[in-house]
């Protein structure tokens, strides 16, 4: 694709790559257009996804395919070779015997992203790392592939529900490997079938083969095709990218239940992401500084014809203040955080964990009536205390507390407005707001955030960890996608609440992002010190919550003694 950086003449994935927090700050976010999904659904009858390796597909395209699931697209993949290269001649194994493992870690991969949605699998078996010297074959087989596609999917078939094919029953054979689907009938031909495939300059050979000839073969037979990249996020660089890319790039933005889902068939390929069969000084194909890149809230497909929906980047992004507003008609305090245990809990925290007693310039997003910003006033020179609901600040301005300026504003627009004002800030608080937005808008909002602060600013992220509905994210995926971005400078969880203070200058967060995180059974809290000993602040006790789902109209599990009002179920 035009406008894409040229690859480097030599990197390696054993090497580190491009930074999450580099991608962050160097992707323009906010203008990338929206996936359509609903309107995809109806503009194609069916959706071929080409692989050049088990894995590519669920790394590049996981949630993706887990979204088209739902809306009832069948998904038929192409898998063009099995994988066997990628473990080395010091691991003792044998091609035949990774290609077994691999072919089963696929099969796995695609029922827990796919399940009865998905159609045909076609196992090419070339060559891993000379699918270019079949060039010609894998033209013919994915013309067959695009033409049978197109053929199921204007009859219904009466046969059996369709399924993975397993790895005793694959063979070389292209032909030898079709499953029948019982979708329903959308429409029919070639123009209905939409290819996703690899992008073309993603440096790797067989990645670069793959998408130029899916896409020679979808043009030749009027087909739709859009790509992913895969390896672009390791070696590539966001202030390279020609802003025609950008303009062609469509987001992907998945609910909760796709991700988690994703998440579950990325842990099926552990030949990759462990140490299967690896020699100590050998590491895992896919570190955590490469998983970052796929462990983000959205995913990126190339698209320069125009062959997706688009839906308005923003307006969908965030839970409407309207619903926030409306909940302030019976009550000053609809979450109860001047009364219920959990919010006053929160909030020491909050303040415990903040590295320095003097704050500087401080930015609270989402500060609802105002709580914790007060406290937060008596520690800083100055306060920016944003809202989108109007109904909060209302409440939050009543406290009458010097030195903080009260916003009535949206995220992420209100970041740029601060950063047209010349405003910069030394502390910024984010609690309990992130999972109200989407993917994207989570993402423009860290961006926003980063290009904020001061030198040795830091920024602190508390996140309610019970079950969310109605809303776009959930605590632990909000949790997650900071450490992905952000080192952590500390970091508490229990069964209720998570709270990671990050501080972005002291580097990437390549590696420890994605580390396991320890959990204290008692919620004792520790913050890295200069000094030989840690510091311990408070020895805080998680209380039992109720099962609870945290939503619009809903408020946070309590604990057990306390008296809950509202939607808890």
């Amino acid at each position: 694709m035009r406008g894409m950086p040229a690859a480097p003449a030599s990197w390696s994935s054993r090497e580190p790559g491009t930074s999450e927090r580099t991608w962050l700050r160097g992707t323009p976010w906010a203008s990338l257009g929206h996936l359509d999904v609903e309107a995809l659904a109806a503009r194609y009858s069916r959706v071929v996804v080409v692989a050049a390796h088990p894995d590519d597909e669920t790394l590049a395209v996981g949630a993706l395919l887990a979204m088209l699931a739902d809306a009832g697209l069948p998904v038929d993949v192409a898998l063009v070779t099995d994988g066997e290269g990628s473990h080395s001649a010091a691991t003792g194994l044998t091609f035949e015997v990774v290609r077994e493992v691999r072919r089963r870690e696929f099969d796995d991969a695609l029922g827990v992203l796919l399940g009865g949605a998905l159609g045909r699998v076609e196992r090419l078996a070339l060559p891993d790392g000379r699918v270019a010297d079949h060039r010609a074959e894998l033209a013919a087989a994915l013309e067959r592939v695009v033409r049978v596609t197109a053929a199921e999917a204007s009859t219904v078939s009466d046969q059996s529900p369709s399924r993975a094919v397993g790895c005793d029953d694959a063979a070389a054979d292209v032909t030898s490997t079709v499953t029948p689907s019982m979708t329903p009938v959308r429409g029919s031909g070639t123009e209905r079938v939409l290819v996703v495939a690899p992008a073309e300059a993603d440096a790797h050979i067989d990645h670069d083969t793959c998408g130029a000839v899916a896409r020679d073969v979808a043009a030749q037979l009027g087909a739709a095709c859009v790509s992913y990249p895969l390896w672009w996020w390791h070696w590539g660089d966001p202030s390279s990218v020609a802003e025609t890319v950008w303009e062609s790039s469509v987001l992907a933005v998945p609910d909760v239940a796709s991700l988690q889902r994703k998440r579950a068939a990325i842990a099926a390929y552990s030949s990759q992401i462990g140490t299967f069969a690896r020699p100590a000084a050998e590491p895992a194909m896919l570190d955590a500084g490469v998983l970052a890149h796929f462990e983000r809230l959205v995913e990126t497909l190339f698209d320069p014809d125009g062959a997706l929906p688009r839906v308005a980047s923003f307006d969908d992004g965030r839970t409407p203040a309207a619903s926030f507003d409306a909940m302030f008609e019976g009550s000053d305090d609809p979450w109860g955080v001047e009364t219920r245990w959990y919010e006053r809990r929160r909030r020491a925290l909050i303040e415990a964990m903040l590295p320095d007693e003097h704050l500087g310039r401080v930015l609270d997003l989402g500060c609802s009536t105002g709580a914790l910003t007060q406290a937060l006033a008596e520690r800083a020179d100055g306060v920016v205390a944003v809202d989108g609901s109007a109904q909060a600040l209302a409440r939050a301005r009543r406290r009458d507390v010097d030195g903080v300026d009260w916003r009535h504003a949206e995220l992420p627009s209100v970041l740029d407005e601060l950063a047209d004002e010349g405003q910069r800030f030394d502390t910024v608080v984010l609690s309990e707001i992130g999972y109200f937005l989407d993917g994207a808008t989570l993402l423009a909002t860290l961006a926003g955030i980063d290009a904020l602060l001061r030198d040795d600013g830091v920024v602190v992220v508390a996140n309610w960890l019970h079950p969310t509905r109605d809303i776009p994210l959930d605590g632990r995926l909000v949790d997650e996608q900071v450490r992905l971005v952000w080192p952590t400078l500390a970091r508490y969880e229990d069964d209720d609440v998570a709270i990671v203070v990050a501080r972005p200058s002291n580097g990437d967060a390549a590696t420890a992002a994605s580390a396991p995180v320890s959990r204290n059974t008692r919620g004792v809290l520790r913050i890295p010190s200069t000094s030989a000993n840690p510091v311990h602040i408070g020895d805080f006790r998680p209380h039992s919550s109720a099962d609870g789902e945290r939503g619009i109209g809903a408020v946070s599990g309590e604990s057990a003694g306390d008296d809950v009002e509202g939607d808890a179920s």
